[in-house]
């Protein structure tokens, strides 16, 4: 029996973060269109991909899991095209299918982000955290955007250092964590 691996991968976009925010992908074994749907998804056209990952979901025989990892997958389409409300309801499918792929968490808390909704967007990506992802930075750089978003300094500053001891060649984080000084004795941040 196949086991369904992960893999994540981050994409900025110019969004209301100045590095963007970090998606999740999820593998697909299987074959099929929901493979191709993952091949496309981050950086095929948009266009072409969301209606590759649609037909996928149509499929009649894909597994349960690789039809919840396809929503995932279909979300990070989503996100880079700016749909964060339907970014948001392909992972909610997922979760309602496969509430165990951590990815369908961190995919929903950077839709949140984006909708200037950072304490649901920590919420989500907690959870993620929580139950382990094999790119686990991604979740905590998601985190530390929507701390910012929320003026939880420190706590931004906390989730980007831990990003950089995870991953510590992750640029976006590397490139924020140079916003953050310390002057008499209180951690800020400039706006970049």
């Amino acid at each position: 029996m196949r086991t369904l691996k992960y893999a994540a991968a981050a994409l900025a976009l110019g969004l209301v973060f100045a590095a963007g925010e970090a998606r999740a992908v999820t593998v697909v074994l299987g074959g099929g269109l929901a493979v191709e749907c993952y091949a496309t998804a981050e950086s095929g056209d948009p266009n072409q991909a969301f209606d590759t990952c649609s037909r996928a979901l149509r499929d009649a025989a894909i597994s349960l899991r690789d039809k919840s990892a396809t929503y995932i997958n279909r979300s990070v389409i989503r996100l880079r095209v700016r749909d964060y409300n339907g970014a948001i309801q392909d992972c909610d499918q997922s979760i309602q299918r496969t509430p165990g792929l951590s990815e369908a968490y961190v995919n929903r808390g950077a839709a949140l982000i984006n909708l200037e909704r950072p304490r649901e967007a920590v919420t989500e990506l907690d959870k993620a955290i929580r139950m382990g992802l094999d790119k686990i930075h991604l979740a905590y750089y998601n985190r530390a955007m929507a701390k910012e978003a929320l003026n939880d300094v420190r706590g931004a500053y906390n989730d980007l250092r831990k990003v950089v001891e995870i991953e510590p060649n992750y640029t976006p984080a590397i490139e924020q964590l140079k916003r953050f000084t310390v002057v008499g004795g209180q951690m800020r941040m400039s706006e970049n």
